[in-house]
């Protein structure tokens, strides 16, 4: 790992619960030396990106916020989303939101949650698992091959108790099957109370960007619905693809 790269990796390091880090805190999880942490954060504050606390450490800085203005004037996806999401909205029943895919990461981007007795632990702006869930489901189903045997060789055990499959033909069939409905089904898997239909959103040359899920209580949800509601977040997911 290179110095970009580790300078990179603190910012993984800031999650709900940790909000500020320290030159120690840093050094033991890039396994690099404090002075060395030290040089990395100070880049990192000259550029505005991270910021010394008043009471310890460092934390986010401003530029984070100035980014994440521009990504909601500037980006497409999060546009059409917006745009479809907010009519898709009056022809369902549930919250729904859209998920982008960034390399290794599932991003929670976009919501529209009418209602708010339906609780998710996933905002804008958090990650999701990939191998669980519907929305990562969808999204998985659609990698290149190369990229899904790397996680079967790296994820096998994890594959396995998401019920995706115990080697790589079982855990290929599996997202084939899903790729092949158009849209996956998950209960429980993400918020133990939840239930989710997702669809993913394709690029013209069908690179996988992310997918439109709808989130609804499960006690709410009969199975035998989900096909029908399928075919609606199929018909947004396709809306919002960029073209």
């Amino acid at each position: 790992m290179d110095s970009l790269q580790r300078m990179i990796a603190i910012f993984d390091l800031f999650d709900g619960d940790r909000t500020a880090v320290t030159a120690e805190e840093v050094a033991t999880a890039l396994d690099c030396s404090v002075p060395t942490a030290y040089r990395y954060l100070k880049t990192l504050s000259t550029a505005g990106l991270i910021a010394p606390d008043i009471q310890r450490g460092f934390t986010l800085g401003a530029r984070i916020i100035q980014l994440d203005r521009q990504i909601r004037l500037n980006d497409p996806l999060l546009h059409r989303a917006g745009d479809v999401m907010n009519e898709l909205i009056k022809q369902v029943k549930g919250n729904l939101m859209v998920c982008g895919y960034y390399g290794k990461n599932v991003v929670c981007i976009a919501q529209a949650w009418p209602d708010r007795t339906v609780l998710t632990s996933y905002d804008r702006g958090r990650p999701m698992p990939l191998l669980k869930g519907a929305a990562g489901k969808a999204i998985l189903a659609h990698l290149p091959d190369h990229r899904l045997r790397s996680l079967m060789l790296s994820n096998a055990a994890e594959i396995s108790a998401a019920g995706l499959g115990n080697d790589w033909a079982s855990f290929r069939k599996m997202l084939k099957e899903i790729r092949r409905q158009g849209y996956s089904f998950s209960r429980g898997e993400v918020d133990s109370r939840n239930a989710g239909i997702a669809a993913p959103i394709l690029s013209s040359d069908k690179r996988i960007l992310g997918s439109l899920v709808i989130v609804v209580p499960s006690q709410d949800l009969d199975e035998a619905q989900v096909p029908e509601i399928a075919e609606k977040i199929k018909a947004g997911a396709q809306a919002i693809a960029i073209y």
